[in-house]
């Protein structure tokens, strides 16, 4: 405490003292009860003023001597005096009631707040403790997935190249294959122009015969070799005009159209992603069934189109016939390899083309699917991603 604190401190309490005193004197003079609120008064500013008790007790002694030295003191007086001063004294009764019950409202706030501490700590350690836990199960868990990812990842390369070694092979036996039967074809249609007129009627249909197997051969080694450079084929997605592409298609087949008498509705199909080369072998082998594979004595129509799709930014591609119908039990089976669901007699063809359309769905991220009630037609569809509209 400074000086300039002291002396203000101690000013205080003299004019406290002085204030009592006087109050004390006019009191034991008078006796009027109502100068009692004097005391009240006085000890209240004492209160304030920092005046301890024992220095309040102080005052009224002094006060009281001085009171009792001066003329006309008495007994009567003493009896007023300690009137006063226990009216003074119930301002600090009241002060230290209050810093009593303060106090230990005060204790139980502290002990209240220790025991919500080392709750919070507890709790922290708990927490602390799950953490760690959870950091070590999801760096665990992290390690875990990183090496069967890496182990998929391996599998994956070991897929492809097997796919790739695969399709190679299929290649190169196929493209062996094909020189031999067409030797074969060509010396069976010289012996039937150079000879047929010398060899017996048995002979020359048994050769017809040979000719129609080695086309079917030859047929047979042309489709190996489209599925497998369709397996093998490996592209970066490129804008796909399907409305200019089953045009040409239509052109190139149009000897079947014309001699199945169909009716091709195309209705508006948009710009895709994806590889030019698959989605028209896509779309030539579904068309070339729709046409092929018709109710016997009528004319094919066949609708090609587009509709919404269940992903956002592709569309649904569909080819739909009137056909014969595909029994439920065969819808699935007619798209592995060399699944056919008529004899060669009745429909040309080495089971191959919808196995190709469905690697051609799949090479583009989606299947094919097929809906087809008996006497109704059939119905093939595959979503394909569109290509992004560019904004202007």
């Amino acid at each position: 405490m400074s000086s300039v604190d002291a002396s203000r401190t101690q000013d205080a309490m003299m004019a406290a003292a002085r204030r009592y005193s006087t109050a004390m004197a006019a009191y034991m003079d008078s006796g009027d009860a109502r100068q009692l609120e004097a005391a009240y008064e006085a000890a209240r500013l004492a209160l304030a003023a920092n005046v301890t008790l024992s220095d309040f007790g102080l005052f009224h002694f002094s006060g009281l001597r001085e009171r009792l030295q001066a003329p006309g003191g008495s007994g009567l007086c003493l009896d007023r005096a300690e009137d006063f001063f226990l009216e003074g004294m119930a301002v600090y009764d009241m002060a230290l009631r209050g810093y009593v019950s303060g106090t230990a409202k005060l204790r139980k706030e502290v002990a209240e707040r220790r025991r919500v501490e080392e709750e919070l700590r507890d709790i922290t350690f708990e927490l602390a403790r799950q953490r760690d836990e959870l950091d070590a199960e999801v760096q665990k868990r992290t390690a875990e997935i990183q090496f069967r990812a890496e182990e998929l990842e391996c599998k994956n390369r070991q897929l492809i190249q097997t796919n790739q070694d695969q399709s190679n092979f299929t290649y190169a036996l196929s493209h062996d294959l094909k020189t031999p039967i067409n030797t074969i074809h060509c010396f069976l249609d010289v012996l039937l122009e150079d000879f047929e007129g010398e060899l017996p009627p048995d002979a020359a249909g048994i050769i017809r015969d040979l000719t129609g197997t080695a086309q079917r051969m030859r047929q047979l080694v042309d489709d190996v070799l489209d599925y497998s450079r369709v397996v093998g084929h490996q592209f970066t997605p490129e804008a796909v005009n399907l409305q200019e592409m089953v045009q040409q298609i239509l052109q190139d087949i149009d000897s079947l159209v014309v001699s199945a008498q169909a009716k091709i509705h195309v209705g508006e199909l948009p710009v895709i992603m994806g590889s030019p080369f698959q989605i028209r072998v896509l779309l030539t082998n579904l068309l070339a069934n729709a046409l092929k594979y018709r109710k016997e004595g009528q004319a094919a129509e066949v609708s090609v189109g587009c509709g919404p799709a269940e992903s956002s930014g592709r569309v649904r591609l569909f080819v739909a016939d009137r056909g014969p119908g595909i029994p439920v039990e065969m819808q699935q089976r007619i798209f592995e390899l060399f699944k056919r669901l008529h004899r060669y007699e009745q429909h040309p063809g080495s089971g191959i083309g919808l196995a190709l359309c469905k690697r051609v769905a799949e090479n583009h991220g989606t299947v094919i699917t097929v809906e087809s009630e008996a006497g109704q037609g059939s119905c093939f569809s595959a979503d394909l991603k569109l290509q992004e509209k560019k904004s202007e």
